[in-house]
């Protein structure tokens, strides 16, 4: 079970009549010893997302001081139909869509001791559905444009931990509901993930909590170890390099965001990366292992049969809902704007794995 570091860093005197009262702490701790997390608390922001219905509070990390914030894509919008959001978010939500991608609060905290944040505007400017990751840009202020010189706190991103340590002790940093702060929770690095390449994908955390999607998480070090969602951390290394590219080069203006891959009528679409998805356990054991999800366009008012190598569990979206599904084959339909979900179980060791999809058109 991860262990809630309930907030206080309170000063506790004695041989004194009276105290005076404890400063508002932005975080809050109750476990001993407590690292020093002062320059960590500074980067960590709290998010406030608008989904048309709900406002949402989830977690980031400031990685440049010019106002760029790394959080998950399912922070800001709608990664995978198997990520709940086709269903909890009215039925119409579809992968990919951002929730409001041009006016996303950012809460930043000036410091461990800070009683209130200082909200600013944020816009998506990248995301990758498949990594499950996103890159927001502070772009004003609540009375208006940011000042070109304004400097946040963030982290180095050159000092991050490159190999986290199994089995050992972190801490991850984000907002917590109820909690008028950010808050610390103790958690620690249980498996790592592999993809079909080799390469460390993430690592399963036993530290589960919603609003901390999107949170730092920090190892034993105080050395930056990635972005938790949903009990899975996404290690620094995964972060896009053509996104780190962009912010170097100067001001991101424009948005970019990829995951979903069109279908070309009569031609195989190949992937070979397979594992490197956000891990999610399997809520039933009666239905299965866990499963990867990869989501693919089609045109638009084209009936036709959608195959699959190997045969594999196949669904078509229409608007979020489900119009047919099956296993290695399905015919669609001529609908407009249909989405196709292919879901593969995931192995142990994924090394070697490939998916084929095709789409061919009714003739």
């Amino acid at each position: 079970m991860s262990l809630p570091l309930s907030l206080g860093l309170w000063v506790l005197m004695s041989g004194c009549g009276s105290a005076p009262p404890p400063r508002p702490a932005t975080l809050i701790f109750s476990a001993s010893p407590t690292p020093d997390l002062t320059e960590h608390a500074a980067a960590a922001v709290r998010l406030r997302v608008e989904d048309g219905r709900v406002s949402m509070l989830r977690s980031g990390v400031m990685i440049d001081p010019r106002g760029y914030v790394l959080t998950t894509f399912s922070s800001i919008g709608v990664e995978s139909f198997a990520g709940g959001g086709a269903t909890s978010h009215g039925g119409g939500a579809r992968p990919g869509t951002l929730y409001d991608g041009d006016h996303v609060s950012v809460e930043v905290f000036d410091g461990p001791y800070a009683s209130v944040p200082t909200e600013y505007v944020a816009r998506v400017v990248r995301g990758d559905i498949r990594l499950n990751l996103a890159l927001l840009r502070i772009t004003a202020t609540l009375d208006g444009l940011l000042p070109e010189d304004h400097r946040f706190s963030a982290i180095d991103l050159t000092t991050a931990s490159s190999d986290p340590l199994w089995g050992g002790t972190g801490f991850a940093i984000g907002a917590s509901a109820n909690v008028p702060s950010l808050t610390v929770y103790q958690g620690s690095l249980v498996a790592g993930i592999s993809n079909s390449q080799g390469a460390i994908a993430g690592y399963l955390v036993n530290l589960q909590r919603t609003t901390l999607d999107g949170a730092p998480y920090y190892d034993a070090d105080g050395h930056f170890a990635g972005v938790l969602s949903r009990g899975f951390l996404r290690p620094p290394s995964r972060i896009p390099q053509a996104w780190l590219d962009a912010m170097t080069a100067g001001p991101i203006e424009d948005r970019e965001v990829v995951g979903i891959e069109r279908l070309v009528p009569g031609i195989w679409s190949e992937i070979d990366l397979i594992g490197d998805s956000t891990y999610i356990p399997a809520v039933d054991e009666e239905r299965g292992d866990a499963t990867e999800e990869f989501v693919f366009s089609l045109p638009s008012l084209q009936a036709g049969s959608i195959i699959v190598e190997p045969a594999v569990s196949i669904s078509a979206y229409q608007g979020g809902r489900m119009i047919e599904s099956g296993t290695g084959e399905i015919f669609i339909p001529s609908e407009a704007d249909v989405l196709i979900a292919v879901r593969m179980p995931r192995p142990d060791d994924p090394r070697g794995l490939r998916l084929r999809v095709r789409f061919e058109p009714l003739r």
